[in-house]
């Protein structure tokens, strides 16, 4: 089987793969604090199905707003991310926004944050899909992926959240728009394209503060 074979079987088996997992997830997971480690069949801590705590609460009130393409193992780990970069210095940064789930969540945490200093949130994505740079035998999805979204719809979804500026476009050409921006202390980054990815570690790692 060649590459080309490859790639088109794992996109065709993507989308039933995810919807398993989120129906075992729903019925197994979700709500207990700890779960059994498969396959070394040791329970371990899972944060992130726990019920009745301030992330779940945060994760509903984003996912309830619209689509949360992000896990929430993942999710947690922003979450937990944010919650630390808030006693820093310097504004915050999201490279691939997609529908703006995980972008919701981060708003919720900085706007959450009572005593504590509030940095804008950065967000950049074509708000279009992934562009024509995405090469499917290098990168994990192909051009025109994640079409269904929009600028509009991800600015409503955040419309609550003021310290929140969209840079739409491709990256790193968008990234002029914050070069008056000294400090950041936390970017997450997920473009799934390569050279994508290494424009926006050359451009954020220099202005990464301490801590």
């Amino acid at each position: 089987m060649n590459d080309a074979s490859i790639g088109w079987v794992s996109r065709v088996l993507r989308k039933p793969w995810y919807a398993f997992w989120r129906l075992l997830q729903k019925y197994c997971y979700q709500g207990r604090e700890y779960n059994l480690h498969v396959p070394s069949g040791h329970m371990i801590h899972t944060p992130w199905f726990q019920e009745d705590s301030d992330f779940s609460d945060l994760l509903k009130a984003a996912s309830s707003a619209g689509p949360m393409a992000v896990s929430p193992d993942r999710c947690y780990i922003l979450y937990k991310f944010c919650q630390r970069s808030l006693n820093l210095n310097g504004d915050m940064a999201e490279c691939g926004v997609y529908t703006g789930g995980t972008a919701h969540l981060l708003a919720a945490v900085m706007q959450g944050s009572a005593g504590q200093h509030h940095p804008k949130l950065h967000l950049f994505d074509t708000f279009s899909g992934m562009p024509d740079a995405s090469v499917p035998k290098r990168d994990y999805h192909s051009p025109g992926d994640f079409a269904d979204t929009s600028l509009e719809l991800v600015q409503r979804r955040l419309g609550a959240y003021a310290f929140v500026e969209f840079h739409p476009g491709r990256m790193p050409q968008t990234f002029e728009d914050v070069a008056d921006v000294a400090l950041y202390s936390f970017v997450h980054v997920d473009v799934d394209i390569f050279p994508s990815t290494l424009d926006c570690c050359r451009w954020f790692w220099p202005r990464l503060c301490g801590g």
